[in-house]
């Protein structure tokens, strides 16, 4: 590919460009466009998230939705930079791009219409705006990335275009901020927490696919993102436990969930499930949850967005999401009204 591309460069005129239409499911894939692009001469000047595909009974398995649209042109300057300086410039292209494909999403809203994109569209079309920064410049922290490009992988070590990527993800990932949350309180939430509470947003959306799932416990580094999966998840019918399904499971030990406010509400959501007055639900949420009082508003806050994504979802015999969001009602008013 790198030759490939490399001759059309080649070929090209100065003012030339070259549109790639690239469509993948996985965001690991791409360090290697990078690679292709650092190394043939050629840089991403713009990108586009477009969607492609709609759901069908017919589509069976997990499905690619949307294609990025790359406009490739020479690299003509010989620019360098550092890791640190690339953070401002890769944050303010990602925060350019999501939010202009945000604003397009909530004016069809405003016309009744279903919404363009999801997280996972909007979290490619950041990789893509971060690729635009990336290879722009020939030289990043003193390595020449067209020789970085053409190095063989060692198996089982990360390269540093590979790195680079995964910043750039970090960078994207921290944009998917979920209407009701401010963004300083949501990075303070563990990573694990801000994933679950992002997955029901995309279960509220109706999206299903656990590729997508996948992804989003890679750019939030999730190691073990099974143990918050329902043990019925499938390629395109996946979805995360309920808190009647964590029953006491994951509350201490090394487990990511342990110990996180978030575990220790869906512990009091349980107990609700169970009938449990209030006040005794409420006094094992203070000796489960360390420094609580400080914890109280983002408590309240989690417990009524559990209660609005939980809410009109379709029941099975094993999921209940209307009597989830009826027990998160009932806590966040029970914490916000809560006496100390």
């Amino acid at each position: 590919m790198i030759r490939a591309y490399r001759r059309t460069a080649e070929l090209m005129p100065d003012n030339g460009m070259q549109v790639i239409m690239f469509t993948h499911q996985s965001g690991s894939i791409w360090a290697d466009m990078a690679n292709i692009i650092w190394a043939s001469g050629l840089q991403v000047t713009a990108a586009w998230y477009v969607v492609t595909e709609t759901d069908s009974a017919l589509r069976q398995g997990a499905n690619v939705t949307g294609t990025i649209l790359l406009i490739l042109r020479k690299r003509q300057a010989d620019l360098s930079s550092f890791r640190d300086d690339l953070a401002w410039e890769i944050e303010a292209a990602v925060k350019e791009q999501i939010e202009a494909l945000v604003g397009l999403d909530k004016s069809v809203r405003r016309q009744h219409s279903e919404g363009l994109y999801t997280d996972s569209d909007l979290q490619m079309a950041g990789y893509a705006a971060a690729l635009k920064v990336l290879t722009s410049y020939s030289t990043i922290d003193g390595k020449d990335m067209v020789v970085e490009a053409e190095t063989p992988r060692v198996k089982g070590r990360k390269s540093f275009v590979e790195d680079l990527i995964e910043f750039a993800v970090q960078t994207a990932v921290q944009f998917l901020v979920p209407v009701g949350f401010e963004k300083p309180e949501w990075l303070k939430l563990q990573p694990i927490e801000r994933y679950y509470l992002k997955m029901l947003e995309m279960e509220h959306q109706g999206n299903k696919s656990l590729d997508n799932y996948q992804n989003f416990a890679k750019a939030f580094k999730i190691r073990h993102f099974d143990q918050v999966m329902s043990d019925n998840s499938k390629a395109n019918a996946a979805r995360l436990k309920t808190s009647t399904e964590f029953r006491g499971n994951l509350m201490s030990g090394d487990a990511e969930l342990a110990g996180t406010p978030l575990r220790a509400l869906l512990y009091a959501l349980y107990e609700l499930s169970k009938d449990m007055e209030i006040d005794d639900v409420l006094l094992h949420l203070m000796e489960n949850c360390p420094n609580y009082n400080q914890h109280k508003p983002i408590l309240t806050k989690i417990a009524d967005y559990i209660a609005l994504k939980r809410e009109g979802l379709t029941a099975t015999k094993t999921f209940k999401p209307d009597k989830e969001a009826a027990n998160a009602r009932i806590l966040a008013e029970a914490i916000r009204n809560q006496r100390l």
